[in-house]
């Protein structure tokens, strides 16, 4: 049975993200998108993964939001004027390529879940992550081994945007 917490948490979670695509302002967007990570990190919090629950607050809620609305404000997006025209061919085309990728990615995710089996309890059940150490070794020893290269694309990939941002920002500077 599933906590009703979490089927709460779950609903709010659903009506920020409609409220995040919908919002014409962007600042608006983003305040959805961190009540978005908040929630996030109540499921995570109920469901016993305390320290994942803690970094979803602190570097997504805080952090990155941080960072996205800094972004915001350098770029001094306004208001989008247009509407979504719904009699150009662009727009069906979109539509039909989203949800062709949507259930691309449900069927090969229903897949792979019949083939893996989830979750994976022997590989980080609780009695292993207690063995291990806690969930700090247990998330630090992916990162800093099987993942590394990963984290250090991620950390490429922020200093890349960041650079783009102040291209642009200087772009309309002058």
């Amino acid at each position: 049975m599933v906590n009703p917490v979490i089927l709460v948490l779950a609903v709010i979670i659903m009506l920020l993200s409609l409220g995040m695509i919908f919002a014409k302002n962007p600042i608006s967007s983003a305040i959805s998108l961190v009540g978005l990570m908040v929630a996030l990190g109540g499921i995570y919090a109920l469901i016993g993964a305390h320290f994942v629950a803690a970094l979803q607050i602190i570097v997504y809620a805080g952090a990155v939001m941080v960072l996205f609305v800094f972004s915001i404000m350098l770029l001094n997006m306004e208001e989008e004027k247009g509407e979504v025209d719904f009699a150009s061919w662009k727009t069906y085309a979109a539509l039909g390529v989203s949800l062709g990728l949507v259930g691309f990615l449900a069927v090969a995710f229903f897949n792979w879940s019949q083939e893996t089996g989830l979750p994976t309890p022997d590989i980080y059940s609780v009695q292993k992550i207690k063995e291990i150490g806690g969930n700090v070794v247990a998330v630090s020893g992916l990162l800093f081994s099987q993942a590394y290269f990963q984290f250090e694309l991620i950390s490429l990939l922020l200093l890349v945007a960041i650079a783009g941002a102040l291209v642009l920002a200087k772009r309309k500077v002058d």
